[in-house]
C-alpha cells in the first residue's frame, strides 16, 4: 500500500489567538435537562431544532463568560459551526411523515431545516456574525475542523472574534457506554492582544489539525511512522512540559492503529474515550479542558473509520483572571 498522510496545517503561533469564554449544553442527569424558555426565552426558539437550540444556548455561555461581543462590531466576528447528526431526528421524521401519510401532513416551522447550515445561520442571527458564519460536518472531526479553520480566518486577518463551536441532537442507534452525542459546545476565540487589551478572561490558548490517511495505509509500518511523526508535530506545538494525550475512539481498524501508534509514543496517554458517530465529544472534551484542576498541556486525538484524523491542542494560561466558563 502507498501513499502519505495529507494534512491542513495551522498557521501563527499558537499563543496568538486565546480563548476567553467556553460554554456547554449537555445531559448531565436522567431525566429533563434542557428547557429552551428558560435557556433561550419565551418567544422565538421553540420551533428551532434542538440541535439549535444547544447551540444558541451554549454560545451564550460562551459569549457572556468571554466578556460579550460588543468590542468587536459585526462585520469582523466569525463563527464556525461542526455537526453530524444535528438533523438526524428530523430527516427520519420527515420521512415518517411522507412515506405513511402526504408530504402535506409536514409541519411549515420545520420547513427550512433541509438545510443543515440554517442551524448556523441562526446563531450568526443572534449575535449579529457578518465576518463569516460556516459549517462543518465531517463525522466525528468536524468540531475540530470548525476550530482549525475558525482560527485561520483569525490569523489571517478575516475577523478579531470567533465562536467555535460542535452541536448533535443523538443519533437514534445510539449505544451504552459511548459518550453522549447530544448537546452543544461553544469557545469564543479572539488575539490576545485584543483580550488583554479589554480586560478579557484569558483561559489559554489552542490549536487544531485535520489529517487523512487511507485507511489501508495504517496498516502498515510506513503508515504508523507518519501517523507518529503527526502526533510528535502536534505535540510541539503544546510547547515543553510533559503533554497528556486523550484520545476519542471507535471500534475501527483505524482507530485501533491509532491506539498502538499512542502507546509506543512513551507519552502520557490517558484511557480512551469511545464515542458515537456525531463530533460533538471531542471538542466537549477540550473545551472542558480549560476549567479542569489538572492545568497541564493536553493533546485530544480522534480518528474515524474512514481515515480522518483530528489533533486538537489546549495550553492553559495560569493567571489569577476570572474563568470565563459557565457549563451546564
Amino acid at each position: 500500500m502507498t501513499g502519505e498522510i495529507r494534512d491542513i496545517r495551522g498557521i501563527g503561533d499558537m499563543g496568538d489567538i486565546v480563548v476567553t469564554g467556553v460554554g456547554t449544553v449537555v445531559p448531565e442527569r436522567h431525566g429533563p435537562w434542557f428547557d429552551v424558555t428558560t435557556e433561550l426565552g419565551p418567544r422565538g426558539y421553540k420551533y428551532l431544532p434542538p440541535a439549535s437550540q444547544y447551540l444558541l444556548a451554549a454560545a451564550r455561555r460562551a459569549v457572556t463568560g468571554g466578556g460579550g461581543l460588543e468590542h468587536v462590531p459585526a462585520h469582523r466576528r466569525g463563527a464556525a459551526v461542526g455537526t453530524n447528526g444535528a438533523l438526524r431526528a428530523y430527516f427520519d421524521d420527515v420521512d415518517r411523515v411522507v412515506t405513511t401519510g402526504h408530504s402535506d401532513d409536514l409541519s411549515p416551522a420545520g420547513a427550512p431545516y433541509f438545510a443543515i447550515n440554517v442551524l448556523s445561520g441562526r446563531l450568526a442571527s443572534d449575535h449579529q456574525i457578518k465576518a463569516f458564519s460556516l459549517t462543518l460536518t465531517s463525522p466525528r472531526v468536524a468540531g475540530f475542523e470548525a476550530v482549525e479553520i475558525g482560527l485561520r480566518a483569525l490569523a489571517a486577518g478575516r475577523a478579531d472574534v470567533l465562536i467555535a463551536a460542535a452541536m448533535e441532537h443523538g443519533l437514534p442507534h445510539h449505544a451504552p457506554g459511548l459518550a453522549a452525542e447530544q448537546g452543544a459546545v461553544a469557545m469564543t476565540m479572539e488575539p490576545r492582544a485584543l483580550a488583554e487589551e479589554r480586560g478579557a478572561p484569558i483561559l489559554g490558548s489552542c490549536f487544531a489539525r485535520t489529517a487523512f490517511a487511507p485507511p489501508a495505509l495504517m496498516t502498515t509500518s510506513a503508515g504508523r511512522r507518519q501517523l507518529a511523526a503527526q502526533i510528535e508535530t502536534a505535540v510541539s506545538r503544546l510547547g515543553t512540559g510533559d503533554v497528556v494525550v486523550r484520545p476519542v475512539l471507535d471500534d475501527s481498524a483505524v482507530s485501533r492503529a491509532l491506539a498502538g501508534v499512542l502507546a509506543a509514543t512513551g507519552l502520557t496517554v490517558r484511557p480512551a474515550l469511545t464515542a458515537d458517530g456525531g463530533c460533538l465529544a471531542p471538542l466537549l472534551l477540550l473545551a472542558r479542558l480549560f476549567g479542569a484542576a489538572e492545568r497541564r498541556p493536553s493533546l485530544v486525538i480522534t480518528a474515524t473509520a474512514e481515515g480522518n484524523f483530528a489533533f486538537g491542542g489546549m495550553r492553559p494560561v495560569h493567571s489569577a483572571q476570572p474563568t470565563g466558563s459557565r457549563q451546564c
